[in-house]
């Protein structure tokens, strides 16, 4: 299995002026990366307060007979891929500039939030699966993630980002779970290039929450469910244009832990 990354300094250099102390703290926060494994997701995401009548489960690939291998009912797609990728980089550029001028659609009920702690994206990635479909996954009120999405609600992507690096519960659970894999746990300040991004469904659109993109992205319409319609996504947009950066894909989906 693959370690997810945490962003590279531009992420925190865009930060709003004026608060050079809270830029500072964020240069020194790292936190130990996550592996491409389910069983790290679901060991983080049972703690913070998932039911354990769901869990995190291999994508072994984008046909449909793989895909039938997921239960259904997916409610979140993670991404692993290398975000070195030239292509991948130049890609992202155009695409924020394209929706920038354009403009985009976005439900007012996503939860989204900017990564500035560094290695955190695969801690980021779970938090925007399991915030996103929080009812349907009993994650309850009292739980460390409840109190998590109570602390950030109404607060920007950018604050609830700045959040995390003082989410205390949130950090020991995530070292906890980081340390578990089956491979060694790098480093906290490890430079790891693989990055780890979620795409849920809102309001039948799906959406692309990457930390280190300025906003989530609407890819449109749902059809044929989230796990279908963010495998096109996957395929149009990383697997076309850079098949070697594209490392695991996971879904949360019914189907307890075993």
């Amino acid at each position: 299995p693959k370690r997810g990354r945490g962003p590279p300094a531009p992420e925190v250099e865009e930060m709003a002026e004026g608060d050079a102390a809270l830029k500072e703290k964020m240069r020194k926060v790292h936190w130990v990366a996550f592996e491409s494994n389910p069983d790290m997701f679901n060991q983080f995401s049972y703690e913070v307060g998932m039911s354990k009548d769901f869990a995190f489960h291999d994508i072994l690939g984008l046909d449909d007979e793989l895909l039938m291998m997921i239960p259904p009912g997916c409610l979140a797609v993670t991404l692993l891929f290398d975000s070195g990728s030239e292509i991948i980089r130049k890609f992202k550029v155009e695409q924020r500039e394209q929706i920038e001028k354009d403009g985009q659609k976005v439900a007012p009920g996503l939860k989204y939030m900017r990564q500035y702690v560094g290695n955190a994206c695969g801690t980021i990635a779970t938090i925007h699966s399991l915030a996103n479909n929080a009812e349907a996954l009993g994650v309850a009120a009292d739980s460390k993630l409840g109190k998590f999405l109570a602390d950030a609600d109404a607060k920007s992507p950018e604050e609830i980002g700045a959040m995390l690096a003082d989410a205390t519960e949130l950090h020991k659970v995530s070292e906890s779970s980081a340390q578990g894999g089956q491979t060694a746990a790098p480093e906290a300040d490890a430079d790891i290039h693989n990055h780890f991004i979620t795409f849920v469904e809102k309001d039948g659109d799906v959406y692309e929450l990457d930390g280190n993109k300025a906003f989530p992205i609407n890819h449109g319409p749902a059809e044929g469910g989230l796990l279908k319609a963010a495998g096109k996504v996957i395929q149009a947009n990383w697997i076309q244009k850079d098949m070697e950066c594209v490392k695991c894909m996971i879904a949360l989906a019914p189907g307890g832990d075993d």
